[in-house]
């Protein structure tokens, strides 16, 4: 663990910031992409000197757009703008993010969003950007909520908060629990172009047949180069309204319509719905997700001055 994870440690609230090391071992292998940068490049901008090139401007729009934020060229140079200046600040406390923080960082983005974080570091793959260009994007996106939590220590959720969301989720009905089994018709990456489209036909095929979870993962199992996950449990509350907009529409024992994956044709068994048996794992998700968007309008104050007192000089 990184020096920097280690002195952040001590705050509760930086649970949020290193609790994907699992992600970040398997995401440094995923955007271990080789930088192109060789390739002729033009001065854009200056950010306290530091410059910034159009190769840099490229790989920041293709970010964005995996990430589903703004992606114009101007939006672009304000987010390396906004990297730039936050490492600049972290450095000066002695804060030294590194790769694998990085790495954490996507985790905690594909968490937040609530796909597997494999699937998002095969998209940043697919897009092309390098590992150096996400790192720095993660390191100081990292570094710089983990400063602001350290000087905001007394920023925090109460219990009352907490039960009131608890009640806000029970009315609009998020109180089932699923269990479930991921189901991976696998693709290979060097397969041809009809690969996941036979794959796909063979998913339907197998949920036609899929009427209950202990007949039916034998029937999966059959099949060549499938991967059947362990079951694992779910509240409603914890998932995205898109997925468990479907899991509550899928009968228990059948499968969920076929989707492309990282790694392949994706299903989820549905082998169990109930009432949630606690309300822990949701209160914990609430707890966080409060937590964060405070400390979010903390990390903007924070910034406002940084950014205003900038030197920014655009080519």
């Amino acid at each position: 663990m990184s020096d920097f994870v280690g002195r952040m440690k001590a705050s509760p609230r930086n649970a949020m910031l290193t609790g994907f090391s699992g992600a970040a071992m398997v995401l440094a292998a995923v955007l271990a992409l080789p930088s192109s940068q060789a390739r002729a490049q033009a001065l854009v901008a200056t950010v306290n000197d530091s410059p910034v090139t159009t190769y840099d401007l490229e790989q920041r729009m293709k970010l964005l757009r995996v990430l589903r934020a703004n992606a114009t060229r101007e939006a672009a140079l304000e987010s390396i703008v906004e990297d730039r200046l936050k490492l600049g600040e972290i450095n000066k406390y002695g804060l030294r993010p590194t790769e694998q923080d990085a790495a954490a960082e996507l985790g905690r983005i594909a968490a937040e969003r609530k796909i597997p974080a494999g699937a998002l570091g095969g998209s940043l793959q697919a897009a092309g950007i390098s590992a150096g260009h996400w790192q720095e994007h993660g390191r100081a996106q990292v570094g710089w909520r983990g400063l602001v939590g350290a000087i905001n220590k007394g920023v925090g959720v109460s219990e009352t908060e907490v039960r009131q969301e608890l009640e806000k989720r029970r009315g609009k009905g998020d109180a089932a629990e699923y269990r479930l089994t991921q189901i991976i018709l696998v693709v290979p990456g060097s397969a041809g172009p009809g690969a996941a489209e036979q794959r796909a036909r063979e998913a339907e095929n197998l949920r036609s047949r899929f009427n209950d979870c202990q007949s039916g993962m034998q029937l999966a199992r059959a099949l060549k180069d499938v991967a059947v996950k362990a079951q694992f449990s779910r509240s409603a509350s914890t998932l995205a309204p898109e997925l468990a907009d479907v899991l509550q529409r899928t009968p228990v024992g059948r499968l969920t319509p076929p989707q492309r994956g990282a790694t392949g044709i994706e299903m989820i068994a549905v082998c169990g719905k109930g009432a949630e048996s606690s309300d822990g794992q949701a209160a914990q998700e609430i707890r966080q997700t409060l937590l964060a968007k405070k400390l979010k309008v903390e990390e903007e104050k924070m910034y406002e001055p940084v950014r205003k007192r900038a030197v920014v000089v655009r080519r």
